[in-house]
């Protein structure tokens, strides 16, 4: 393992809160990282939100035309090609990568692709996507993880079920 590097303030992770956390720090004159496993801007611009989105509005588009009629419009032909609307998708996730790699750059944010672990108090080794390690420590540490649900095994409402639910199905006669 190679040197400690040290930073002000650690981001691990750069979903939405992470990446303008991050940005906002360095941008401040933090010395600042930002760990990263896989999606440069968390789930939302690489495979949740805005593709999806994406998909949603040439759906969209390609329906419009089934009511030319309705607006004086002859259509003689409409052909979707998937290739097309999937080329679109992936040109818009790639603008968007590059927009948050270059942002990064801007505001001075040191971004680090890898997985990071905590391994000591304010302290991250990170296996880089790459190949190699990096150990960093911070006077801040801020773990911003990400979108993946779970429930963790507690007490109080069976899995699945709302509070609400719960409660409701508490005070029904047989419940």
């Amino acid at each position: 393992m190679s040197e400690i590097e040290k930073f002000e303030s650690l981001v691990l992770g750069s979903g939405e809160a992470g990446k303008y956390l991050a940005w906002t720090m360095a941008k401040a004159g933090h010395r600042t990282a930002m760990v990263e496993r896989r999606w440069l801007g968390g789930s939302c611009p690489n495979i949740a939100c805005l593709p999806s989105k994406n998909l949603i509005y040439s759906a969209r588009v390609a329906s419009l035309p089934r009511r030319s009629a309705e607006f004086g419009l002859e259509m003689n032909s409409l052909a979707i090609r998937m290739k097309g609307v999937q080329r679109r998708k992936r040109e818009m996730v790639e603008g968007l990568h590059q927009m948050h790699d270059a942002r990064a750059a801007a505001t001075g944010v040191d971004l680090i692709m890898g997985e990071g672990r905590l391994v000591a108090p304010r302290t991250i080794d990170i296996a880089l996507n790459d190949g190699g390690t990096r150990r960093i420590s911070g006077e801040r540490v801020f773990l911003v993880l990400g979108s993946r649900a779970t429930m963790p095994n507690v007490s109080g409402p069976h899995r699945g079920e709302s509070r609400r639910w719960g409660a409701a199905r508490r005070r029904a006669p047989g419940g």
